[in-house]
Parts: C-alpha cells; structure tokens; sequence
C-alpha cells in the first residue's frame, strides 16, 4: 500500500492506495469544536446531506442515482473525538477498472459529492421545509431510543455526571429538548458557516492514482480556512468522587463506573494502558468478566473501555441491585489488583494476542484503515499498523503495570428499582 498526504486548497488529502479492496473508499472528515449551540444542528445537516438535494429532489431519486453508478453507497455519520465535533460522510463505489466505462465513475463520484456538499435542497436561504421536518422526527427518534436502551442511558448518565462542567457531556448525535427550536432558515445559516470554518480532511482508500483522484479534488470549491483548530482533548474532569443514584421501573440494575486516566492516543503510555484494560475488562479473559460475572455470577454483562482521546476509561455491568454492593466491591478489586500487577505473563500474552487480532481485523477493511489514519492525522502519532503491533508485543508486564496506575475513579452511577447506595 502506498500513502500521500498532501494539501489541497483547505482540504487535507490522504490517499491510500491499495489493490487489497475490490471497491474503493471515500470519505470526508469535517471537524468543529464541539458545541451544545452546533451539536443537533450538524447532526440534522449530516441527516440532509444524504436525504436530497438540488439536483436530486427526493430520497428515490437520491438513491436511484447511486444505483446508476454500480450500486454505490452514500451516507453520513457523527461522532465526538475529545473537545471536537465531527461528521463523517463515506462514499462507496466499485472499483472502475472492473466495470464498463470505470474510467469514469471516479468523476461522477465526486460530482455526486459536489452536489451533496454545494447544492443541498434549498430555497429563499431556507433548506427544504418538509425534508427538514421529517429528519427532525427521526433525530428525535433516535434522541429518545436512548433511553429505551438501559445500558446507554447508564453510560450517558455517567459520562453526563463525569463531564459536568465540559462540554463532553453532551451526546454527539444532539440534545433532544434542542431539535424543535431549528428551523429551515437558522439551519441554513448554520450550513454557509460549516463550509466556511469546519476542519476537512478527505481520506481516500482503493486501487486510484493519485494523478486520477487530484483533479476531482481540486474541482471542488471548498473556501480557505480563516482558522485551525487547537488541541482536541481536554483536562477538565473531577477531582474526588462522584456518585449518583437512580431509579427506574426496570428489572435490572446498571452500574457504570469513570474512571480518569489522562492518557491518549499516541501518548507513551497509551499501548501499555490498552493492555492494561484488555486485562482488567475488554476481553473474555479479563477480570471483571471472569471475577464479576463468571465466579461470582452478579453481573449478567461486565466490560471496560477506553476513550482515548478523552482519557478516561468506563467500567459498566448489568447486576442485580441486591448485589450493588458486592459487585462495586469486587469491581474496584480488580483495579486495584492491576495495580499491584496481579496478572500473569500467560494472561498478558493471551491478551496481546486478542488486541492484535482486533487490530489486523480493522485492517482487512477500508474503513478500519481509514480511521486508524485519521487518529494518527489527529493526534500527530506514528501508530500505523506496523508500528502498533511491535509496540505491543514489546510492552512488558512492568509497563502495564505502570500505566494502570493512572486508574482513578472519580464518577459512579448506578441506575435501579429501589432506593440504592450509601443508606
């Protein structure tokens, strides 16, 4: 596989070139700070985006379109990395040189693109009234589905409680009590700033030149940007603990716990923690799923994860309330027996070889080598693929043992039927 990074006018190029994929990628990376004023609008513009257009009126006609050239795909995602708010849009086309006139249909890609990005449905500076409607139902949706599903209700709870003072607490995807007061014209407004000031990186991943792809980039009209983001993480976290009890009517408890690490993709520390959660719950071996829900049989699910450009680690499980207080106890054990670098080098082993696995599994996929490429544009690392394993199979029980000693609980929520906790 070959890479080039390049800029082209505002616009940060990564191509990818490979033969590995039978179809090629495309996709654009627009970056803002993240804002509660911009979060639910930027989300209902990524939902327009793939909805209709200009040229393309309705739904049916966007989608008969990507059928015409060889069953593309076209969508949009959102999601936060630290302090900062992006929308992702992915185009999906086959590769040219298999199909008939394939030396086209990179072209007609990007003029797809140019009316995605330029020439939404839009009248009077207002965009499309009834679209915008119904994309405001289906956000709302999708806000409420949240809290139909208890474990992410815990988790946003716990992440809203940790975060409480930054503007991390607020979901990616919008606030609910927020999607009403926008209208087609405030949105529209919204949209000339998004083209003006969003951070673009466009990653690219197929069998395509870069001779082939520059003259479509260059085509589109993307203005200067007046200003560059800053650092996308943040320190602003609690200092001593947290705890937050609720009830509900539902069958069974949910405990999420925050845990501040400080560490972050590409940092020094940042493979020996990996590991070091691996160990304590991302992995069927780890000792939260093995002590919590195996021996102990309190918690019908047990994990941890990490956010790593945000710093922090969450430890959540489904348990009984009646076991709340065993559960937390033999929960914070587990932390602590890290720690102590209570674990052997067979289980260390065991666990490499499950987030190496993880890792080359990514990679068999074009977005998976996208959004590896895109951390290391963010963070200004060097973990390419390569790099990463021979960093892992390097880490030593010793480093592990290090890093897990920034695991500081400082936010815990647990969500039940009865009045539970501290009485």
């Amino acid at each position: 596989m070959q890479t080039y990074e390049e800029k082209i006018g505002p616009v940060r190029l990564t191509l990818l070139e490979t033969k590995k994929f039978k179809s090629s990628k495309i996709v654009f990376k627009f970056r803002a700070p993240l804002e509660r004023e911009t979060i639910t609008k930027r989300t209902l513009l990524s939902m327009l985006f793939e909805t209709n257009n200009e040229l393309y009126k309705t739904q049916t006609e966007f989608r008969r379109r990507l059928a015409y050239l060889y069953g593309a795909n076209f969508y949009t995602t959102v999601e936060k990395k630290g302090n900062e708010h992006i929308i992702t849009a992915v185009f999906d086309l086959v590769n040219g040189k298999l199909v008939k006139d394939g030396e086209k249909l990179l072209k007609e890609a990007f003029q797809f693109i140019e009316q995605v990005f330029f020439f939404p449905n839009v009248s009077d500076v207002a965009f499309h009234e009834a679209t915008l409607e119904r994309e405001k139902v289906n956000l709302k949706s999708r806000l409420e589905s949240v809290f139909d599903d208890k474990i992410r209700y815990a988790n946003k709870r716990l992440i809203e409680e940790m975060f409480s003072e930054d503007v991390f607490k607020y979901p990616a995807s919008g606030v609910l009590e927020d999607v009403d007061a926008i209208d087609a014209t405030d949105l529209y407004h919204y949209y000339q700033r998004f083209l003006k000031e969003d951070q673009i990186d466009l990653l690219v991943c197929g069998d395509i030149t870069r001779d082939e792809l520059i003259p479509q980039v260059e085509a589109l009209s993307f203005s200067e940007r007046e200003k560059t983001l800053g650092k996308n993480g943040s320190e602003t976290y609690r200092t001593s603990l947290h705890e937050v009890f609720e009830n509900q009517p539902i069958n069974q408890g949910k405990l999420a716990l925050g845990y501040h690490t400080g560490v972050y993709f590409g940092d020094e520390n940042f493979v020996p923690l990996q590991l070091a959660n691996g160990l304590l719950g991302g992995y069927s071996n780890s000792k939260i799923f093995i002590n919590v829900r195996e021996k102990a049989s309190l918690a019908y699910y047990a994990s941890s994860r990490m956010d790593s450009f945000k710093g922090f680690m969450l430890i959540s499980a489904g348990i009984d309330e009646k076991n709340y207080k065993q559960a937390r106890e033999i929960i914070e054990e587990q932390v602590e027996a890290m720690k102590r670098g209570d674990f052997t080098e067979e289980e260390l082993e065991q666990t490499k070889k499950m987030y190496i696995n993880q890792l080359l599994e990514a990679n068999d996929s074009a977005q998976g080598l996208i959004e590896l490429t895109y951390n290391n544009l963010l963070k200004q690392a060097d973990l390419d693929l390569t790099n990463w394993i021979q960093k892992i199979k390097q880490t030593t029980k010793d480093e592990v043992t290090k890093a897990a000693q920034v695991f500081e609980m400082n936010t815990l929520y647990f969500l039940s039927k009865e009045v539970t906790g501290n009485e």
